[in-house]
């Protein structure tokens, strides 16, 4: 037997191949979850999850309610938004017979997943039956969380969106 860099004799030995296979396995699984991680950003992060999990009662009393009013909203959201460029953020809202709400107060707050110290909410004014809008400006790119609170004496509608900020 020779030993030199032509020998393909090292090929065949079943050691040489299960070291190979497990390295070619363990390399796809760690693509795979990068793949994963970029694909599902992570979710916001609650400072009080244990508070929020013992009022679970009270959130799913609070969907039920808003699925009783029959209310809907859609984003009306500018394209291209850029960093620290001021855009308006609009959002319709309709009651179940698809007629405009006049509303006490509506709120956009704007949630950056990745650092709670960015979040931050507008105020949005009414400019026409049913659309609210507001002058909104993102300090850092990437992914955000709109949501919405819509109130009316002691009704309350919550809608969410998430968006993508460009640098």
């Amino acid at each position: 037997m020779s030993i030199s860099q032509s020998n393909k004799e090292a090929l065949k030995n079943p050691w040489v191949l299960g070291i190979a296979t497990v390295l070619l396995i363990a390399m796809s699984g760690t693509f795979f979850l990068i793949y994963i991680a970029f694909k599902n950003p992570p979710s916001l992060v609650d400072k009080n999850f244990y508070e929020s999990g013992k009022n679970y009662e009270a959130i799913r009393d609070q969907l039920e309610q808003q699925q009783i009013l029959g209310w809907t909203g859609t984003f009306i959201l500018p394209t291209n938004t850029r960093v620290n460029q001021t855009k308006i953020y609009e959002v319709l809202l309709q009651d179940k017979n698809s007629i405009a709400i006049a509303l006490d107060s509506v709120v956009m707050k704007a949630y950056r997943p990745s650092d709670i110290n960015a979040d931050f909410s507008a105020i949005m004014l009414n400019t026409t039956p049913g659309i609210y809008a507001a002058e909104m400006s993102f300090n850092l790119p990437g992914t955000w969380d709109l949501v919405v609170e819509a109130k009316q004496g002691d009704n309350e509608y919550l809608m969410t969106k998430r968006i993508s900020i460009r640098p």
